[in-house]
């Protein structure tokens, strides 16, 4: 397991790696690496199912794609060779994830790529914990401090993907954006294109929200907070597809579980294999949370996790196992019970756990690291991640290597920082608090040196010189003599003396300490000044397309 070399962003900076004049390579890197996959999923050979799943993606994105944008065809390569995707949990996430979505546009559009399909992948399986983001505002002071503001009603039952979530209503969505607007307002002598923007993307909220309800069928969360994001971006003319994680799920084809009876069929050794790549990557990057990057699978004599979620329409994810009874193994949860006995033909089971699920209402929808080996295997020639993903999919790649006996392929790298620019920003650092800190210290221990910067008499310049000079000399002195009363008797003189002084340098301390407050309510404000997660919707696509130089791409 490799670890990835990524420094700390700089405002206006970008990471890619590797560097985006190696796509081409990687993608044929990747062809090859999928030409030599020789193992079967449910006893299909690992191609055949492969290619029905991309077909398959594809065409439910077209579909879904065509809903906000009708011309969707004639911008997309037709005939295309590879697939590039992308993905992220449809949140106000911050520029340094939005940057995947316009570096893919840009790099379709680039002479670097020939007969490539790009797609992004809405994640509404993930869960919504909760949809609000931070924003700028003036404190009473006058200076800026963040805020969060929420957009889900706090009334909603929490902790539900976002697919379990409705569409919200115009009212919700207008009370949201007057609020946002309202806050803004005062900041418009500082940065007026955060009003503005936000004001676009206000429209677009709205727009969404009628898109998800045509044809009277009400879309979910997810899908109406991807579809806001994607018409925010048409100032860029976005040529790639989009579809819902959901989407895919409910397929008629049941894509992605084939892949979940195979680990089922054989979760013995892949329960074991999950667990151990974890506990190697924790060991690796020194990580004590025993949940991160995912907990491990529970594993016990007669019940092991398998790495999906399962709920029912409404719910909250649960737990799934595979109970094993008298030789025989079944889908087992503790709410639902037995859902499903799995049978050997692999087919079999999968048209009856289809049945089975929509007979019972129940939705199966797989965990962070198995979503990601999903889409990287089945469905993308090259897939684009962020910073976060690219460290958690190290272990994807190790469980790829060790399950399927086969090299995973290879995926990029794409993130930046991007701060909002305000008139005032202040200058200031930890270093000039240390050194007015270091300073008053020294004027306290040798006032003498500072004569200079202290408003004195003549009378008292002479007799703070003459104090010093007494003073050097009773140091140099005490350092000679032995008795210890000898010594305290000097000490007291040199503390006489530095009270003395004390006093006479007690305004310029309270100057330096005024100093003090100032810079460190500098660094508060520089918090907000150099804060990475303001949401996508106070930039502008064309901002961070901008930032993609020719040197990019």
């Amino acid at each position: 397991m490799k670890i990835l070399n990524i420094k700390v962003l700089q405002n206006k900076q970008i990471f890619i790696s590797p560097s985006a004049d190696k796509i081409s390579f990687l993608l044929e890197e990747n062809k090859k690496i999928f030409g030599q996959y020789s193992f079967t999923i449910l006893n299909q050979p690992f191609r055949e199912v492969r290619e029905n799943c991309r077909k398959e993606v594809i065409q439910r994105a077209l579909k879904f794609s065509s809903k906000f944008d009708p011309n969707i065809e004639e911008k997309i390569c037709s005939a295309s060779q590879y697939i590039i995707q992308t993905g992220h949990q449809p949140a106000f996430f911050h520029p340094g994830v939005w940057i995947k979505n316009i570096f893919l546009n840009e790099l379709l559009k680039s002479s670097l790529l020939n007969k490539s399909l790009g797609l992004n992948i809405i994640l509404d399986n993930d869960i919504c914990k909760d949809i609000n983001f931070s924003l700028p505002a003036f404190a009473s002071t006058g200076n800026l401090k963040l805020e969060r503001v929420n957009f889900l009603s706090p009334t909603l039952a929490p902790n539900l993907p976002f697919e379990e979530y409705p569409c919200p209503s115009l009212e919700l969505i207008a009370k949201f954006t007057r609020d946002v607007i309202r806050r803004l307002k005062p900041l418009e002598s500082e940065n007026i294109d955060i009003l503005n923007n936000f004001k676009n993307f206000a429209q677009y909220l709205e727009d969404s929200s009628r898109l998800c309800s045509q044809n009277h069928k009400r879309g979910n969360l997810g899908e109406f907070l991807g579809l806001a994001r994607r018409l925010y971006e048409q100032e860029t003319e976005p040529a790639y597809l989009e579809i819902p994680f959901s989407q895919i799920c409910d397929s008629d084809e049941f894509l992605s579980f084939f892949l979940f009876l195979e680990i089922t069929k054989n979760i013995k050794s892949f329960s074991k294999i999950y667990n151990n790549k974890l506990d190697e990557h924790r060991k690796l990057f020194k990580i004590r949370n025993r949940t991160h990057p995912s907990p491990n699978l529970m594993i016990k004599e007669n019940l092991t996790e398998i790495p999906f979620w399962i709920w029912k329409e409404g719910e909250e994810r649960r737990k799934i196992f595979i109970l094993k009874e008298e030789e025989k193994n079944y889908l087992y949860n503790d709410s639902y019970g037995k859902i499903f006995l799995i049978e050997k033909d692999g087919l079999k089971s999968l048209f009856s756990l289809k049945t089975i699920l929509k007979q019972r209402g129940l939705k199966i929808r797989p965990k962070a690291l198995l979503l990601t080996l999903f889409i990287r295997l089945f469905i993308s020639d090259l897939f684009i991640h962020g910073l976060g993903g690219a460290k958690y999919d190290l272990v994807t790649d190790e469980i790829i290597r060790e399950f399927f006996k086969v090299e995973p392929p290879h995926f990029l790298v794409v993130s930046c920082t991007l701060f909002l620019n305000f008139k005032s920003s202040p200058g200031t650092s930890d270093s000039k608090i240390s050194a007015l800190k270091k300073k008053i210290r020294d004027l306290e221990f040798n006032p003498e040196r500072y004569v200079n910067e202290l408003s004195l008499t003549k009378k008292e310049e002479i007799q703070i010189g003459e104090l010093a000079e007494k003073k050097t000399a009773l140091i140099k002195k005490i350092k000679e003599i032995l008795s210890p009363v000898e010594k305290h008797k000097i000490s007291e003189e040199i503390k006489a003396i530095n009270n003395f002084m004390a006093e006479k340098i007690s305004l310029l301390k309270y100057e330096l300490d005024k100093k003090i407050e100032k810079e460190e309510e500098k660094i508060k404000q520089s918090k907000v000044y150099s804060f990475r997660e303001f949401p996508y919707c106070f930039f502008s696509a064309k901002t961070l397309r901008n930032l993609l130089t020719p040197h990019h791409l």
